[in-house]
């Protein structure tokens, strides 16, 4: 009788081996003491290295295949029911506030855009479609993250997008057109944390650079402002679209074949906030595959939070699972 713990397609960082090793012998020690342990039992480790499971990385692995060709997937996500109209997050006259505040955010209302819905065709805004692995087979001209900066301003004492995607090596610059002082806090899980003031005024920019991709959107703070809130999706491939005010989106440059996707919300369900995953979509070569998609609302939290992952999950860098088998009778 054997057990197996096998972690697939992850970069597992143990700074210190020896005291790893000890630290679970003496857990699984434990263990046995409680609850019993069968003889001879035996636990086996696999850890492969990220790429995929089963695929050859490194000196002598066998080039990605070229794709057949490449298309494109559009669509629009639609909210099903009546949304709920939620109340500004500062109204205006902004009682409470500083008076240096007050002069600036709310001079028109702060809107609360967790749920933000067309009326006109319930379109949702503000969805990310993500594919949910970098493919081997890029399109040759997006191989590259772009060299032209993305943005992401503060004006009106609101984030601006409120939901950014962004390429892992993409240039991001923090701007502000606001007359007060803002601070910039990211909540990130593989990157350095950023938390800085941004100036009154600033249009050049304060560089926030993520080395690494996320394994989900992190939600960005203004400590002086705390009703402030958006979202960074770092990924290290183009193929990611975010929903627009009527719930459209459009990923170009597909490689052909069946491919993976999942839809995220800021109020979707659990720590996640997927409204969907794995979902699967073919693309075909120089087509536009159209795929709408609708939730209901029973689907949406009631309240959006920064989703917190174990910390077993967190070290699994690239998406990988932990697969336990127990031989039968087992116990």
């Amino acid at each position: 009788m054997s057990g197996k713990l096998k972690t697939v397609n992850s970069r597992l960082q143990i700074s210190n081996w020896r005291r790893a090793g000890v630290l679970a012998g003496t857990g699984l020690g434990v263990l046995c003491l409680f609850a019993g342990c069968p003889e001879a039992a035996k636990v086996t480790v696999t850890v492969i290295e990220a790429g995929g499971a089963g695929e050859k990385t490194g000196e002598g692995a066998a080039p990605a295949a070229a794709a057949k060709g490449y298309g494109s997937v559009v669509g629009t996500v639609t909210y099903e029911g009546s949304p709920t109209s939620f109340p500004p997050l500062v109204p205006v006259g902004g009682a409470g506030l500083k008076p240096e505040d007050r002069a600036v955010c709310a001079v028109q209302p702060v809107p609360d855009e967790t749920l933000v819905v067309n009326p006109d065709n319930k379109g949702l805004a503000n969805a990310i479609i993500f594919l949910e692995k970098r493919p081997a087979n890029i399109k040759p001209e997006l191989a590259k993250p772009p060299a032209d900066p993305v943005f992401f301003d503060q004006k009106g004492c609101r984030f601006l997008p409120h939901v950014l995607v962004v390429q892992v090596g993409q240039p991001l610059l923090i701007i502000s057109g606001d007359p007060i002082t803002h601070n910039t806090h990211t909540n990130p899980k593989r990157n350095k944390l950023f938390n800085q003031a941004i100036a009154p005024e600033d249009r050049k920019g304060v560089p926030c650079d993520y080395s690494k991709a996320e394994p989900g959107p992190l939600a960005v703070v203004c400590d002086l402002h705390t009703w402030m809130k958006a979202y960074h999706f770092p990924l290290d491939h183009p193929y990611a679209a975010v929903t627009d005010k009527d719930g459209k989106f459009k990923i170009e440059g597909l490689p052909a074949g069946t491919h993976s996707f999942n839809v995220w919300h800021e109020r979707g369900p659990g720590d996640s906030q997927l409204l969907e995953r794995k979902l699967q979509i073919t693309i075909d070569v120089d087509k536009e595959t159209t795929k709408d998609l609708n939730y209901a609302a029973a689907t949406f939290a009631a309240m959006p939070r920064i989703p917190r992952r174990a910390i077993a999950y967190e070290q699994l860098l690239d998406g990988g699972e932990i697969i336990v088998t127990q031989a039968e009778g087992q116990k």
